[in-house]
């Protein structure tokens, strides 16, 4: 089977072709704010380097959020456009729980900053079931559940949650795939982001 990963949710671009566990080609950027630039373009190169078409995919795995609001519509907006041309099953990945995936530890808390003191959060035991489930969340209780369960805490960032030191986590891009490989595929209408929560100037 070949996969295609298509992942704009943070300051990182990645799109990923996997075939049967090993990676074809691959692009991961960090071009914060100019993922409407770079996303196409970067994808059509990953097609070409892997030896393929996009015809020759079998699956595209595309992550619909948490993350950058308008990130996140441009790699859904992609993906569906290239499922509907192409007949292409489409799945939808969670920007939390794929770091969690990659995650190995009793309990995995994945983070993202959701700025003000906020974070977009989940947290996950070995199996990557959710313990809690994925929101947006304070401060305080990420630190709750720090004390409560001592999880490892991965972020897409660098980031200091009070005076816990978070390293970006680099993805396991075969591990993420294969977990979601069984998972079953969506009509492409349906595909829509998952923000968690609304940008403000949306809110009202």
């Amino acid at each position: 089977m070949i996969s295609l990963f298509i992942d704009t949710s943070s300051s990182d671009v990645s799109i990923v072709v996997v075939k049967d566990e090993k990676i074809l080609s691959k692009i991961v950027k960090n071009i914060p704010n100019e993922h409407s630039i770079y996303t196409t373009s970067f994808l059509d190169k990953v097609i070409k380097d892997a030896s393929i078409d996009v015809s020759d995919v079998d699956r595209i795995l595309v992550v619909n959020g948490p993350g950058s609001f308008t990130g996140v519509r441009i790699g859904v907006t992609i993906a569906k456009v290239y499922a509907y041309l192409e007949k292409i099953d489409i799945v939808c990945v969670s920007s939390l729980k794929m770091r969690a995936i990659t995650c190995s530890h009793d309990y995995c808390l994945s983070v993202m900053d959701a700025r003000h003191g906020n974070y977009y959060l989940g947290l996950y035991d070995s199996n990557n079931r959710e313990v809690v489930s994925e929101q947006f969340a304070s401060m305080d209780m990420v630190m709750d559940l720090v004390d409560k369960y001592n999880p490892i805490i991965v972020s897409d960032h660098d980031i200091m949650i009070d005076n816990i030191e978070v390293k970006k986590q680099e993805l396991d891009f075969v591990k993420i795939v294969g977990y979601y490989k069984n998972y079953e595929s969506l009509d492409c209408h349906l595909v829509v982001p998952n923000y968690l929560k609304l940008p403000q100037a949306l809110e009202k």
